[in-house]
Order: C-alpha cells, then structure tokens, then sequence
C-alpha cells in the first residue's frame, strides 16, 4: 500500500500542487526552508566542535552550498509571488524533516561529540537527507518542466550538488566509523527511521496542502486524497 501511496505523491500530487502559482511558490518554499534549517543544528555542532581542518572545510563548504540552495529557491518564490500577486506562503515547522528523524533517534545532533563514533552519526544522518534529495529532486524538476521551467532548471542545479554531498558524506562516513560494520549496521538503521519520516512527513505535507486549499479539487477528489493522507 504504501508503494502505492509513494507513487500517487510523485507523480499526480505533484502535478496538481504545481499546477497553480500558490502550490509553486510553497513547495519551492518548503525546499528553502529544508536547506536554511533542516539541518542546521547538526552543521552548527559540527562547526563548533570539530577541530579537524580538512572536515571543518567540508562542512563549511556544504553549509554555504545549503544557504546557495536556499536564496536561488528565495528568488524563485518571489518571483512566482510577484508575477501571480499572491502571498508568500508560509510553512509550518512540522513539515521540517531534519528535526522529526532526529527525535526518532533520540537526539543526535545534541548528543554526537559524547561519542567516539559521534562524527560518523552526524554524517549518516546528513548522508540519508541528502540522499532523499537526490532521489526526490529529478522527480520534483520534472514536475515543474511542465508549468515552470525556470525552477525546474533551479531545482536541476540543486541536485548537482546534493549527489556531490552525498560522495563526500560517504568519505567521511568511512574515515570516522570504528569499524565497517558498525558503519553499514548505523546505515540500515539511520535509513529505515528516515523512510518512516518521509512517510509521516508526506502524510503531514498532503494534510497541509489540503487545509490550506493548496490544491484546486472537486469535494470526491478531496475525499480521496484525504483518505490516502490516512492511509499514509
């Protein structure tokens, strides 16, 4: 049921949320704010904490590609505000990701540096986000092509990056972890919680999209999306 559900959200959810400039600008602004904040607290430890120079230029060079991300998807929104006389949509912080796979695993961005393995814990987690991306994004930039090339080409250039993230998420991964066992078992594990987020994330971001009227639907389509959000 739940492949099912994934393919409904990828392909016709996104296509009816973009179809008007009110469903554009807030998935473009839900993107931005995934990469001004999702994982922050996670970069801001690792910033402060972390002595070694070869990674602390690593992290500051993904902290800066995640604030790039962020104003080329602030411009798109403004501008798709601007052409369509619209508000700037506003999205709720239970949409924010980062933070519900973090409280699932009990805290890691507060509590990596105790561990000898810390570093390693903070990278999975940063290495399963930035893999979503890489899967989620192309679908995304596809979607948009159809009503809005210009933050298709947007998300494009974003996704070029975030499969640079995840090669040197792997690298640190491998260079920190005690052992490649310990490192493949915090994969599988760190992956499987971040799957049941994105799933209650998708149900949370339908849900929102509903109340919020972000979809032009007769009352039977409203019945039935509600019903997926159920379902999810």
């Amino acid at each position: 049921m739940r492949d099912a559900i994934a393919s409904f959200f990828d392909a016709r959810f996104l296509s009816r949320l973009l179809a008007t400039p009110r469903g554009r600008a807030f998935m473009l602004s839900f993107m931005a704010e995934a990469e001004e904040s999702d994982e922050k607290g996670v970069f801001d430890a690792l910033l402060e904490r972390v002595s070694d120079p070869s990674l602390h230029r690593l992290v500051r060079r993904h902290v800066d590609d995640e604030a790039k991300h962020a104003r080329m998807l602030r411009e798109r929104v403004a501008a798709i505000v601007e052409k369509a006389g619209i508000a700037e949509p506003r999205v709720p912080r239970e949409l924010s990701i980062v933070p519900r796979i973090d409280a699932m695993l009990g805290g890691v961005a507060e509590r990596f540096v105790a561990r000898e393995s810390g570093i390693m814990e903070a990278y999975v987690l940063l290495q399963v986000v930035e893999e979503r991306a890489v899967v989620q994004f192309p679908k995304i930039a596809a979607a948009f092509a159809v009503v809005d090339p210009e933050s298709a080409a947007v998300v494009r250039a974003i996704t070029a990056d975030e499969k640079r993230h995840v090669l040197y998420a792997r690298a640190i991964n491998e260079r920190y972890a005690p052992d490649g066992k310990t490192l493949s078992r915090t994969l599988a594990e760190y992956r499987a919680v971040e799957q049941r987020a994105f799933d209650e994330n998708g149900a949370a971001f339908l849900r929102h999209a509903l109340d919020v009227g972000l979809l032009d639907l007769r009352l039977p389509e409203r019945i039935l999306w509600r019903a997926m959000a159920a379902a999810a």
